[in-house]
């Protein structure tokens, strides 16, 4: 008995599973073009759980399936506004900056924040609106989180180009961030952005500046969630500056307090225990 009603559990949650995985498809490529490859789409998705991460769709799997089979149309019809809704579970602040580092990855540097919602569990909802003549690329905004530790969840194609992405951002960490191993020496050569450096749990800081340079000293040290834990600015040219890093710090932002032209021979940065 125990052992038919087993049975009976695993084919009613693999019945779900299925289900969902065709609602979700039939909502990304949109419900006329579902129909007309209604059998195309059966026989691509006819093994279900293999597109599962757990007990959470896997979204890169599936847009990759749709994409090679040419079902994802992401071309407007027109160039217009499209708005685009992120939330994450957790570090908003941190996440925020993994949403912008990931958007402007993808060449989206011009777009208009509508809302920026953080509640107290650690939440974030971010609403954006760009003017473009495609949507952003689910696939590949799915694996430049995954460079992030990041994770897309759910992905929900609403009414008139609305998209929202939900991700889970639990074990995030900050893929361009620059590492500084402690007891190391790391030259940087001239920025294009301000240094954005990932450290360990080193105790003291010395940066070097180049000659030729002019350096006003700003830095920025960071925890683990991007929480800021000290603001060091300087209104006076220094070769080097050494200084004790606060502790639990994680993430350091090195940068001119005026023009990035004043460092752009570079800066030499060594951290300590």
């Amino acid at each position: 008995m125990f052992r038919i009603l087993f049975i009976a559990f695993l084919l009613t949650f693999s019945l779900k599973a299925e289900n969902l995985l065709l609602e979700k498809v039939e909502n990304l490529i949109g419900t006329q073009e579902f129909n007309t490859h209604k059998n195309l789409v059966n026989l691509l998705f006819k093994n279900g759980s293999s597109y599962y991460f757990g007990e959470n769709l896997n979204y890169i799997q599936i847009l990759k399936q749709l994409k090679q089979n040419g079902l994802l149309k992401l071309k407007l019809s027109q160039p217009k506004e499209i708005v685009v809704e992120f939330e994450t579970n957790f570090d908003p602040i941190k996440s925020l900056k993994i949403l912008n580092d990931t958007l402007n990855n993808l060449g989206y540097y011009y777009y208009f924040t509508k809302s920026t919602f953080f509640d107290g569990n650690g939440h974030l909802i971010w609403n954006i609106k760009l003017k473009t003549s495609y949507a952003i690329d689910p696939l590949i905004l799915a694996n430049e989180l995954a460079n992030h530790e990041s994770r897309i969840t759910d992905i929900i194609k609403k009414e008139n180009d609305t998209w929202k992405y939900v991700i889970n951002t639990q074990y995030s960490d900050i893929a361009d961030a620059l590492y500084v191993d402690t007891n190391e020496k790391v030259v940087f050569q001239k920025p294009l952005k301000p240094y954005f450096i990932k450290i360990g749990e080193a105790k003291t800081l010395k940066i070097l500046s180049r000659k030729l340079n002019n350096w006003y000293p700003y830095i920025v040290f960071y925890d683990k969630h991007l929480t800021v834990l000290q603001v060091v600015k300087k209104d006076r040219v220094f070769r080097g500056l050494t200084m004790n890093i606060p502790q639990t710090t994680r993430y350091m932002k090195v940068t001119d307090l005026y023009t990035l032209i004043n460092i752009k021979r570079g800066l030499s940065i060594i951290t300590k225990e």
